[in-house]
């Protein structure tokens, strides 16, 4: 399927990722969706789903935030327009959304986050406001329209005293209205305000921005963890004239000694690949797992192997290996098996057929019932 319209998905790269908004429109064309509105409302129940509501006016006053999981009477209690529900990660629970996914896959799996749904009736919307990550929106059902403004904002234009972060000010540059199957990209940092005009769906497809702060964070929490420490030492201290400076070679060294905690290119990547895949959830898995030759009889015999929407799959090339790693977890590989690596991580539901293509078969298989064994795969009922 091309959702790029007819701009290639190098041109999309070259011109517009993380540069400048692109409106595709019929990118989905069927696009029909998985869940309706009742559904949606029935999750943002649920415990453990992360989902919003967002009222324009509410009872403690403008863009009034509310967290889940929800009742019945919130939702039966709500006025009849200008407001949205918003359930997060969605492709965790519901396998078409996270198939969804492998229609961006020319994007790093490591960059994709999540996809968000949100329900909105007339005038519903969650204000102007910014993102500091690329997103998708396709319009799923109904009508929502689009305005968004390129200019610069900083902290202060913000109103305070919001759990949201609203602009205060607001002037449309550009503006459109989708349909079901239409598809906005907005690069990070671009203003927007949807407004929905009618009963509408709409998908966000959110990509991952680590930021420094998270890095550092976590970086350092996995360093306490399984480091060695080291200490402070200067055995070519000279005298100095005052003992109350802190001279500028001991600023570098003690620099350098941070530095060097992340100056191992292989142990910090391979930290990476443990922290980006790892789960976000902790689902629990829906079938009961086969042994191993009951799962081996069922995949000769089964037409796809599906991979949990929550489970996150990426590599690394190693030169004459590959480092596979999955929810936070990892096995080092032939570099012979790069193909079937690839191929593990370009989709959501596999094609049997294609998994017994592969060269060593006995290989694939013991690596197969190894993730199957941890969690990531289930097959059709």
């Amino acid at each position: 399927m091309q959702i790029l319209g007819k701009l290639s998905q190098t041109d999309f790269l070259n011109t517009h990722w993380q540069k400048k908004p692109l409106l595709i429109r019929q990118a989905f064309p069927d696009i029909t969706s998985p869940i309706s509105p009742e559904e949606l409302a029935g999750l943002a129940c649920e415990e453990g789903i992360e989902s919003r509501l967002i009222q324009e006016q509410g009872t403690e006053g403008p863009w009034e935030l509310r967290y889940g999981p929800f009742e019945e009477e919130d939702f039966t209690s709500l006025p009849p327009t200008h407001w949205s529900l918003l359930v997060q990660a969605l492709d965790h629970h519901l396998p078409e959304l996270s198939q969804l996914l492998d229609q961006f896959n020319f994007i790093p799996n490591w960059r994709v986050d999540d996809v968000m749904v949100s329900f909105a009736p007339e005038g519903g919307s969650v204000g102007p406001h910014l993102d500091n990550y690329d997103v998708f929106l396709l319009q799923v059902q109904g009508l929502r329209h689009w305005h968004i403004n390129e200019g610069d904002y900083s902290e202060d234009d913000f109103i305070e005293g919001l759990d949201l972060k609203i602009l205060s000010e607001f002037e449309s540059q550009q503006d459109w209205i989708l349909e079901a199957g239409d598809m906005l990209y907005l690069p990070p940092g671009v203003a927007h305000h949807g407004i929905a005009l009618d009963n509408c769906l709409t998908y966000s497809i959110g990509f991952r921005a680590p930021s420094q702060k998270e890095l550092l964070s976590a970086y350092t929490v996995s360093f306490n963890e399984h480091a060695k420490d080291t200490f402070y030492t200067d055995p070519d201290l000279k005298l100095q004239d005052a003992s109350g400076e802190i001279k500028p070679e001991d600023i570098q060294s003690l620099q350098n000694m941070l530095l060097s905690a992340i100056s191992n290119k292989t142990e910090f990547a391979n930290w990476f690949g443990h922290f980006i895949t790892n789960n976000l959830d902790d689902l629990e898995p829906e079938y009961d797992l086969l042994d191993e030759p009951a799962f081996r009889k069922t995949l000769k015999q089964a037409s796809h192997l599906n991979r949990y929407g929550n489970i996150r799959f990426s590599y690394i090339n190693n030169n004459d290996t590959v480092t596979l790693f999955y929810s936070g977890q990892s096995v080092l590989l032939s570099i012979s098996q790069l193909n079937l690596i690839q191929y593990l991580c370009s989709s959501h539901r596999l094609d049997c057929s294609e998994l017994h293509g592969f060269n060593d078969k006995v290989l694939t298989s013991d690596l197969l019932f190894t993730l199957y064994s941890a969690g990531c795969f289930y097959f059709d009922e």
